[in-house]
């Protein structure tokens, strides 16, 4: 699939598989955020930053790699 003829098929498929690495990524970074701010004195107990991390990581991370996936697939 990834030796198709058609640019955009190939496009279209680096920046699905860009996105989902991205959507990984950006889980597990937001969850080390997560750990780390539950360690921190002021943020334990309250609802802080910690709390949206995974998402807005996650979130982030699959905007990132569906642009940068889609770059790649454009470029071969």
């Amino acid at each position: 699939m990834l030796n198709h003829t058609d640019p955009f098929i190939r496009m279209a498929v680096h920046a699905i598989l860009g996105a989902l690495l991205g959507l990984l990524a950006g889980l597990v970074v937001g969850l080390f955020i997560r750990f780390v701010g539950s360690m921190i004195p002021p943020f334990v107990g309250e609802q802080g930053p910690q709390d949206m991390a995974p998402f807005l990581g996650m979130g982030f991370g699959t905007l990132v790699g569906a642009i940068f996936g889609g770059v790649v697939g454009l470029k071969k």
